[in-house]
């Protein structure tokens, strides 16, 4: 392709249709119509209103974790940009690589306090892994090339363009094809031998050692890898938050998931009587970890991480490697084979470890036959019900915290969960997405009743464009993690966590919004559960349907979620305050 002269905003559009991009989730308004415009006219990207600009994040973030690809959406100045904070800010703690283009007021009148102007970048930057401001249009395509490979290499994350209106009208030559061939490989920090060797000397020593799975398993497409190095060691993998689902969980070697909430009882049980914990594109967040004293044993710990920052940064190592993580299991992978093929030649095989008698033997109780329906029982029939392979997105609350504990993940990027953000409202943004990347699959957000308060207009995009996502909301008629602490920590002092009213427009009691008919009024059908043994029908109606469905059911209120409520890693007895 020779040089062709189109607009900034063209040049934009089409730069992003040469990278794959096929969605583009947003608002569109004044400011940044001369992009959208090239959407329509220059390329086959699909564009997809919103009702919240956060929604629009939450998408292109949820896209992106589905399908390990760049999730783009955009928005128009001023509140169009400032909704997008906190989406950018949930990507930038869990490294998700997604662009956010936003418009802006004409360059000329930048520092003005025009209608809709908004120091965007200024906000954004703590929260992305870089901005950009198009203040002269002739350099938007270096711009949108530099954002692109900033957002891909490296440490990944989300990268913001701020385009004033007039900078996207200005005339360009470019040759798009020439400079996306121009794009170099991503070098990547590699472990050396020195360092392979030094973990085999470490393995050799230890007695019990575990491999933890964290985020960045996932991140560097390092599944397969994670596999065939547990394989080769025989040993146990224990998950952390962000990992969830990097190795399956019904593998002989998988032993749980550790943490102070998010962990299942022989996950962090493996943790506390482990010698050696090699720590592979993992943190160490204080969601797994706790109160760090814990690790302060004689227990020895290996972080193996892309980013030399976070080595050490909340848990002394003995031996930190600043390495892709993929490269690093295959290599240790292929010198451990190595090494013991001789042994193996002349020598009995010996046994190999299979976890799953203990793993169930120290499983959360979920077989609960009381009503209202406890949250366990709920998660239980909608495991059952589901495809391995499965979406299943999630809001931030105590609904998170059981799915964490109790909820089997088999298939990478299918456990979609804001980690380091925390973020309500997140999680159906999230299944749309991968239900767009993914139309064959089945797609649910879990999630509670507040939190579907803060995403609910949303599903008049899942109506919209026929999205068939089934939102499982399970009802208490609380904010049920926060209240919890008030009961634990606060003396059962009450505030604000209430959400229940009397609705003297449904039949649901004092249960407040009625789910199923708000939903209804949005084109979206549904219905409400009481029993436990009525969710799987219902499930199956939503799936025989293949149509958006909301699935409302009403669980017990005073049911209470089994975690560490002193801050420190446990095993498999809790205390007994719970």
């Amino acid at each position: 392709m020779a040089k062709v002269k189109m607009t900034a905003a063209q040049a934009i559009a089409l730069y992003l249709e040469k990278r794959g991009v096929t969605q583009l989730y947003g608002v569109p308004g004044a400011a940044i119509l001369p992009f959208y415009d090239s959407i329509l006219e220059d390329t086959k990207i699909d564009s997809y209103v919103v009702r919240h600009e956060q929604t629009a994040v939450f998408m292109a973030d949820g896209y992106s974790r589905a399908t390990g690809k760049v999730g783009v959406c955009s928005a128009t100045s001023g509140p169009g940009g400032t909704n997008f904070l906190t989406g950018l800010y949930g990507a930038f703690m869990d490294s998700i690589p997604l662009i956010a283009i936003v418009g802006q007021q004409k360059a000329t009148l930048l520092g003005t306090m025009q209608f809709q102007e908004a120091p965007i970048t200024e906000m954004a930057k703590p929260v992305c892994k870089a901005v950009y401001q198009l203040t002269d249009g002739s350099k938007a395509v270096e711009m949108i090339h530099e954002a692109w490979e900033t957002a891909t290499k490296g440490r990944k994350g989300p990268v913001l363009l701020d385009l004033p209106v007039d900078a996207q009208k200005v005339e360009v030559e470019v040759d798009l094809d020439a400079l996306i061939a121009s794009s170099e490989p991503d070098v990547l920090p590699q472990a050396s031998d020195e360092d392979i060797e030094k973990v085999l000397e470490f393995l050799k020593e230890a007695k019990k050692p575990v491999l933890v799975a964290g985020g960045g398993i996932n991140l560097s497409n390092s599944t397969a890898e994670l596999k065939e190095l547990a394989e080769a060691l025989q040993i146990p993998v224990v998950t952390t938050g962000m990992g969830m689902d990097t190795f399956p969980n019904d593998h002989p070697l998988f032993a749980g998931r550790m943490g102070t909430m998010l962990d299942t009882p022989f996950g962090n049980k493996t943790i506390l009587e482990s010698d050696l914990i090699i720590n592979l594109g993992g943190r160490f967040a204080d969601r797994s970890t706790g109160n760090v004293e814990i690790f302060k044993r004689d227990a020895k710990i290996i972080m193996v991480n892309i980013d030399e920052k976070d080595i050490g940064k909340t848990v002394e190592t003995e031996l930190g490697v600043v390495s892709d993580v993929k490269t690093f299991m295959s290599k240790l992978a292929e010198t451990y084979k190595k090494l013991t093929a001789d042994v193996a030649a002349t020598a009995e095989a010996p046994a190999k470890l299979d976890l799953t008698e203990e793993r169930a033997k120290y499983a959360r109780k979920t077989d609960y036959d009381d009503n209202p329906i406890r949250q366990e029982r709920a998660l239980r029939e909608l495991r059952e019900f589901l495809d391995r392979d499965a979406f299943v997105s999630h809001d931030c609350g105590i609904s998170q915290i059981w799915s964490c504990q109790l909820f089997e993940t088999y298939v990478p990027r299918t456990y979609l969960l804001t980690g380091g953000g925390g973020t309500m409202g997140w999680g159906l943004g999230a299944a749309m997405a991968a239900k767009l990347a993914f139309p064959e699959r089945q797609a649910v957000n879990i999630l509670g009743d507040g939190s579907l308060g803060m995403s609910l207009q949303d599903l008049a995009t899942a109506a919209k464009y026929d999205i068939p996502v089934v939102v499982f909301v399970m009802h208490n008629g609380l904010l049920g993690l926060i209240r919890q602490q008030q009961n634990w920590f606060y003396g059962e002092r009450r505030i604000d966590t209430g959400l229940e009213y009397e609705n003297e427009l449904s039949d649901n009691g004092n249960l407040g919004i009625d789910f199923v008919k708000t939903a209804a009024g949005m084109g979206v059908r549904g219905e409400r559960v009481t029993k436990w043994e009525d969710i799987k029908p219902a499930l199956q109606r939503a799936k025989d349907l293949n149509k958006p469905y909301v699935i409302e059911v009403i669980v017990a209120s005073d049911t209470v979620c089994q975690f560490s409520n002193n801050g420190t890693l446990k095993g498999f007895n809790y205390s007994d305050s719970l």
